[in-house]
């Protein structure tokens, strides 16, 4: 094969093919790959790094000097590029987790609303179950328990959510590999069944409160 390099004709012959993977823009794409002897009299640029100070005025001050001795040196802060990418990393977390907040604080009015629009049938509930012998505790673990699966339910629901949100974003926005934490998910979806629990069952501290004999008579 015939190559021309900045003016300089080049005749090389194939020893060896290699598979590209075409969807991975990462990999480079297409390229041919040179004896370095071959391309010693062309025109060629060398790509390193360096490690620089982590003060960010006495790296400054470094690729000033560089640039300065060598002018045909282009120096690049990685570490700016870097934290670059972090703060836009950061800001979309920091985005999720508002919006994670917000659904939070609503999901809690939400069930702060629904145990006071059942309140009245809670309370007579009670008093039936008290008159045919059921102890305050008893009653306290059944709501425990009634909250806890609705908020078991909730965290599940969450958490495939969150799986499925994560994946999105890693994989068709960021397009970087994806990595499910489980048991981040399920410490969220343990929190959720306790929130949802201890809401439940402080929401409905006056059901537990209230004496059977009044709430029988008011009938």
């Amino acid at each position: 094969m015939r190559f021309d390099i900045l003016g300089r004709q080049l005749v090389a012959r194939v020893t060896s093919v290699r598979h590209v993977e075409w969807g991975d823009a990462r990999s480079g794409g297409f390229m041919f790959v040179f004896n370095p002897d071959a391309l010693a009299s062309a025109p060629h640029t060398y790509i390193g790094f360096v490690k620089a100070p982590d003060d960010p005025t006495a790296r400054a001050r470094l690729q000033y000097d560089l640039v300065a001795r060598y002018p045909n040196i282009t120096a690049i802060d990685g570490r700016e590029i870097i934290a670059r990418i972090q703060r836009i990393i950061d800001n979309a977390v920091l985005g999720i987790s508002v919006v994670g907040g917000i659904a939070l604080m609503s999901g809690v009015l939400i069930l702060v609303g629904a145990v006071a629009m059942t309140k009245f049938q809670r309370v007579y509930e009670s008093a039936i179950l008290r008159t045919l012998g059921a102890s305050t505790r008893l009653l306290t673990l059944t709501l425990a328990i009634e909250y806890g699966a609705l908020g078991l339910l909730a965290g599940t629901i969450g958490a495939a959510g969150a799986l499925g949100l994560s994946w999105g974003v890693t994989r068709q926005v960021f397009d970087i590999p994806w990595r499910p934490t489980p048991g981040l998910l399920a410490l969220g979806a343990m929190l959720t069944t306790a929130l949802v629990c201890v809401i439940g069952v402080i929401a409905s501290a006056e059901v537990l409160r209230r004496k059977p004999l009044s709430t029988l008579r008011a009938e």
